[in-house]
């Protein structure tokens, strides 16, 4: 993988895989698979941003065949919302993952691999799109962010990971929680 790494040219997207990487270092496939009832798994995680990549990454084709953005002006909110999240790095709310970016149960393997290759693929892309409009161009819209420029888009999609690599955090702690609970409980004594 490092080699296929020293094509990615942006180094937010770079910090991205680093981050993905050391988040999951040293799991397992049953750790990976693990979750609390009705949550993601690090493993789903890991796949949505995979499928985000890979959106972001046919947007940016549909843009180059398209010969340029065809976007609406953004709204105000929506860039209230651009600025606090990539200019500040917060995300101010929950938000329910677009029908096409929720995971479909890829192995961790499977998707690990996969986040890898559409964040090459995605960085490819906007990299052509950048080299043919310029920087300062808005290339896509974000369902909630609106139109970004392809150096708002590496920006948010650091964060993205970032703020699903927190998640994934917190299953492990909790992961940990449960194994010492379970591993320190009393044992029952029936009665007689």
């Amino acid at each position: 993988m490092p080699n296929k790494l020293n094509s990615l040219q942006s180094r937010y997207l770079l910090r991205a895989w680093e981050e993905v990487e050391s988040a999951v270092a040293g799991m397992t496939e049953e750790q990976m698979n693990w979750a609390p009832k009705g949550k993601w798994s690090a493993a789903n995680l890991i796949e949505h941003l995979s499928l985000g990549f890979s959106v972001t990454m046919k947007g940016c084709r549909m843009v180059l065949r398209q010969g340029g953005p065809e976007l609406l002006k953004p709204t105000w909110n929506q860039r209230w919302l651009a600025f606090r999240v990539i200019e500040l790095g917060h995300f101010p709310m929950r938000v329910i993952a677009p029908r096409m970016v929720c995971p479909r149960g890829q192995s961790a393997e499977e998707a690990k691999r996969g986040l890898l290759t559409n964040l090459i693929e995605m960085d490819e892309m906007m990299s052509k799109c950048e080299e043919k409009f310029g920087g300062k161009v808005q290339m896509l819209a974000h369902p909630y962010l609106g139109p970004l420029t392809i150096t708002q888009w590496r920006k948010f999609s650091l964060f993205h990971v970032r703020r699903h690599m927190k998640q994934l955090q917190q299953l492990r702690r909790q992961m940990a929680q449960e194994s010492m609970e379970s591993s320190v409980s009393p044992a029952h004594i029936s009665p007689a």
